[in-house]
């Protein structure tokens, strides 16, 4: 099941803005996932699924075609941690989900325990106050 989560809409910088055309033609020919061109600014944004495709996939087929990012640190960094973030989503999509205590249980747990006000003193100590 796929949720907002997992759409992603990312945008690359590209190093030669002349070619923003030929990487969004790429990737929507060669992954089957939708782009914009932005030849003036030198962008591309993409839009995909998380599971079916990821970023880390994406720029290597980009790179495989001799098509390199932009080199500015800031957009190096982004990059990154959009990477990171989506192999930590894939993680965890791959989790099996972890089997924990109903509220039944615990109120079960809570009723079999003595409460109340306790008094540890015996019988007879407690006739003679």
């Amino acid at each position: 099941m796929q949720t907002a989560d997992h759409f992603k809409c990312r945008t690359l910088r590209l190093a030669e803005p002349s070619q923003t055309a030929h990487a969004a033609h790429l990737l929507a020919e060669q992954c089957g996932i939708r782009t914009r061109a932005d030849a003036l600014r030198g962008q591309l944004t993409l839009l995909y699924a998380l599971p079916q495709h990821s970023l880390v996939q994406l720029l290597a087929v980009l790179d495989q075609a001799g098509i390199r990012l932009a080199p500015h640190p800031i957009h190096r960094l982004q990059c990154h941690l959009a990477c990171y973030c989506e192999q930590v989503q894939l993680d965890n999509l791959q989790c099996p989900p972890t089997a924990t205590k109903g509220r039944e249980a615990f109120s079960r747990l809570y009723q079999q325990h003595p409460h109340g006000d306790q008094d540890d003193t015996p019988e007879e100590l407690r006739l003679e106050k």
